[in-house]
């Protein structure tokens, strides 16, 4: 029951990467684009870099999804297109959750009765089996995005 409780949760945070944009230039404002271009080295016409772009994925997403919430969210502020500057991957291991259910720790104050301690150790402390949180790559993408000069 608790491992659904939490995919729940998990997909109700969210399954997409997490942008943060920085503008460049706050007093400048430019019409949402459609198509934004990914690129790996400058371009050879001439352009204006408008926003730095940071999109960190969740655990074990892969990097093309955090590189498309990137170039989804550039377009909202108007780019023409995304030069990728760096790309990181940190390994996060899996996390192994014993049964930490509240009512069972001794230091638990419930709301609706006084506080007294529990019986230690507590009944069912051993009965649950413990599960274990996948772990995997945790991407980052920085870039930088530019629009081109009319």
């Amino acid at each position: 029951m608790r491992v659904w409780l939490l995919l729940v949760v998990l997909l109700l945070a969210g399954c997409a990467a997490r942008t943060s944009i920085v503008l460049l230039d706050q007093t400048k404002h430019y019409a949402a684009t459609s198509t934004v271009e990914v690129l790996l080295k400058p371009p050879p016409r001439p352009y204006v870099e408008i926003a730095k772009v940071e999109s960190k994925g969740l655990i074990g997403e892969a990097e093309p999804v955090v590189i498309e919430d990137a170039r989804k969210r550039a377009g909202e502020i108007g780019a023409h297109a995304l030069i990728l500057m760096e790309t990181s991957a940190v390994y996060e291991p899996p996390i192994v959750m014993y049964d930490p259910w509240p009512p069972y720790l001794p230091w638990y104050q419930d709301r609706w009765r006084s506080y007294r301690f529990w019986y230690y150790p507590p009944p069912l402390a051993y009965t649950v089996e413990p599960y274990t949180l996948p772990g995997g790559n945790v991407y980052t993408v920085r870039a930088i995005a530019i629009r081109y000069r009319d």
